[in-house]
């Protein structure tokens, strides 16, 4: 798929490198020469323009993107005129990064649809890393309110069936999927932790010390969970 990547700071900067990493074809844009240079030799093209002039923009390829992303972090002006500029130009998907809930709403006015919010993603996931301690493996942000998490099982509930638990009817949460670590050995005959996924959960399996329960819903009641004696 082809990408363009609006404003190459950190964020930026990481979209573009993960999309390639996972072969994607990605363009880089941002009006900073040096940011231009750092970049360029690992993704497919990074060129020095400034997004807020409609006649550049225009000669990008914009229409054979699969989608846009615009970055910009601090600048709210020019992520609000990049964003009138690409849907005048009729640009196809556009994912904008939001800077604050003003921003977001102006930006959402445009008609934009698809918004990131690192800062507040990143807020989440550290409550949420420290309210669950060293329970907490990873996060995903499904709705404002209701997440995905990967928690290391808690020792009050090892040993224990599904039946016995209730995750729904005790905690108002819903275990998704376990992940079961099992040994393997290598092509060079060295032993190696995997996990296979449990999707299929029945009310008999019995809960093992290090299984890795996937969860969804919000956090909060997650905290009900930890707080199990």
């Amino acid at each position: 798929m082809k990408y363009l990547v609006i404003g190459l700071g950190n964020l930026g900067r990481a979209i573009a490198k993960d999309l390639t990493r996972v072969g994607n074809e990605v363009i880089g844009v941002d009006m900073d020469l040096h940011r231009v240079d750092m970049l360029k030799n690992d993704i497919a093209g990074a060129i020095a323009l400034d997004s807020t002039d409609k006649e550049a923009l225009s000669t990008l390829p914009l229409s054979e993107m699969d989608a846009i992303i615009v970055t910009f972090g601090k600048d709210f002006g020019t992520s609000v005129q990049t964003v009138a500029l690409l849907k005048s130009l009729d640009a196809g998907k556009l994912i904008v990064r939001a800077i604050s809930s003003i921003h977001e709403t102006v930006i959402r006015a445009i008609g934009v649809s698809e918004i990131i919010t690192p800062e507040e993603d990143f807020s989440t996931m550290y409550t949420s890393q420290a309210s669950l301690g060293g329970l907490f493996r990873h996060w995903y942000k499904v709705t404002d309110t209701e997440h995905l998490y990967k928690i290391k099982t808690p020792a009050t509930l090892v040993g224990q069936t599904i039946k016995n638990i209730d995750f729904e009817e005790n905690f108002g949460i819903h275990l998704i999927a376990i992940e079961r670590p099992y040994e393997k050995k290598n092509l060079i005959g060295l032993t190696q932790t995997e996990y296979k996924v449990i999707s299929r959960i029945t009310e008999e399996l019995v809960i093992e010390a290090d299984d890795l329960l996937i969860l969804f819903g919000k956090m909060e009641l997650l905290n009900k969970i930890i707080a199990v004696r």
